[in-house]
């Protein structure tokens, strides 16, 4: 849970980082995330949670405040009209005259939740999957934990495989390479110990192997194999343009040279292929429809920046395809207009990406985009307060990245830049560290004197 800061708390002096008391995930859709997941340590309560795509504003007015009903209003009417002040002039308004209260923290995040579909009760088994992980995870004999996974076999679903997932892409987002591989390893005794984990074992089998050899006799023969239809959609939307003429006249043969049972059921998978291919069709056209209005609503929009923040889950590998696509078209008709709003589009888009990236990758694009040495040098300086000399390290691997793309312009800069930071960026203090890496450092995990026990971080889904 996120540490809240109250009047009380603030008052015991110390340094303070500076509070917040709006959480306006319209403007930082990376909030949500973080307050869901306890990453915000610097809240201050009262506070708004303002959410503009779903129209949802809630307050928490924690009990313990003691406030009279005057004084919450008051408040309530200051958050409301500072989210109000930084809205786009034609955005709705009306749901913030009336916002909800919470008197507990854990009331508002299960509500937040609530709106995304995740029930009290879903949250509750789900909870329970999270606390059954951290104890597996914890566990540091290798038998005792093959019995504790067939004892847990029925607990050990798709949704915790989802929650095993997301804590390793957390762990290695937050650096923790060492706490990832711990996860995996974990991982992988729940394939081999339960029955739900050996039956993603089987799909990830078959996937691999079509992956190796790609070819229509393969994906025949592995969604022949394939042990549900789970397994076999995800055969099908990846060898999709296999599936034409001549993988149908192969699976004829196969269900002509067919004994009676066998037929009825190659003839039953010949038509379940057809329609998930149908269906796969449908929900491409559907997903690709999908980016082409959101270009066009970031396009005409009076606040194009905004509304990409708005919707910036949207913005991927996808988005770029089709803006490329569109690009492309336009140039061939000659049509500068649209030309030049989509490549407007595509900064924006870019800007997007960008901000995704970890601190010190930005830091780093940030340098390479600098002029050597006045500028990378005035920004070195600034960076003392947030960033050590691991970021070194971060650019080393930068350099030789480079130099692998046979890049070496910008890799010599880089060699330049690293030179320049070992005489400004502090040593590393060890003794400054929490339970992860400061902002702007690389990632790293000092030596302990034993085997370690990594800080293991479980994504709450």
């Amino acid at each position: 849970m996120p540490q809240l800061i109250t009047p009380d708390n603030l008052r015991g002096g110390g340094r303070q980082p500076a509070p917040i008391q709006i959480v306006d995930v319209g403007r930082d859709p990376g909030l949500k995330s973080a307050l869901l997941s306890g990453r915000l340590t610097n809240l201050a309560a009262p506070f708004i949670y303002h959410d503009p795509s779903k129209q949802m504003a809630y307050v928490l007015m924690p009990m313990e405040l003691n406030l009279r009903d005057n004084d919450q209003q008051r408040i309530i009417g200051q958050l409301t009209q500072q989210v109000m002040r930084g809205l786009p002039e034609d955005a709705p308004r009306a749901y913030l005259l009336q916002p909800k209260m919470y008197f507990s923290l854990q009331s508002l995040i299960e509500a937040i939740l609530e709106q995304d579909g995740v029930t009290p009760e879903v949250l509750r088994a789900q909870q329970e999957k999270v606390e059954l992980l951290r104890e597996l995870a914890r566990s540091t004999d290798e038998a005792g934990l093959r019995a504790k996974a067939r004892e847990n076999d029925a607990k050990i679903d798709a949704a915790f495989f989802d929650i095993l997932s997301a804590s390793i892409e957390a762990n290695l987002n937050a650096g923790r390479e060492q706490a990832a591989n711990q996860l995996g390893g974990l991982q992988q005794i729940l394939i081999q110990e339960t029955t739900y984990g050996k039956k993603v074992g089987a799909r990830v089998a078959l996937l691999e192997a079509f992956q190796k050899s790609p070819t229509r006799e393969v994906l025949l023969d592995q969604l022949v194999s394939a042990p549900d239809a789970e397994s076999r959609e995800m055969l099908i939307a990846l060898g999709r343009q296999l599936l034409d003429y001549a993988f149908f006249q192969q699976l004829t043969q196969k269900i002509e040279a067919a004994d009676a049972e066998e037929k009825d059921r190659l003839i039953a998978l010949r038509k379940e292929i057809q329609d998930t291919r149908d269906k796969v069709d449908e929900a491409s056209r559907a997903f690709m429809q999908e980016k082409v209005a959101l270009i066009q609503a970031i396009a005409s929009s009076k606040d194009p920046l905004q509304t990409a923040h708005e919707r910036e889950a949207e913005i991927d590998d996808a988005f770029f395809s089709v803006l490329q696509a569109n690009a492309q078209e336009a140039q061939r008709r000659g049509d500068e207009q649209t030309l030049k709003a989509l490549s407007a589009v595509n900064e924006i888009g870019m800007q997007i990406m960008a901000e995704r990236q970890p601190p010190e990758v930005q830091m780093i694009n940030a340098l390479l985009s600098a002029n050597y040495p006045e500028e990378t040098g005035k920004m070195l300086e600034e960076l003392k307060d947030i960033a050590d000399d691991r970021l070194i390290g971060v650019m080393a691997q930068f350099a030789d990245q480079l130099a692998q793309q046979d890049r070496t312009e910008l890799a010599a800069k880089m060699t330049k830049v690293m030179v320049q930071a070992r005489g400004i960026l502090p040593k590393y203090d060890p003794s400054k560290d929490g339970d992860a890496s400061p902002a702007g450092a690389a990632p790293t995990q000092p030596p302990p004197p034993e085997p370690p026990k990594p800080v293991i971080e479980i994504a709450r889904r």
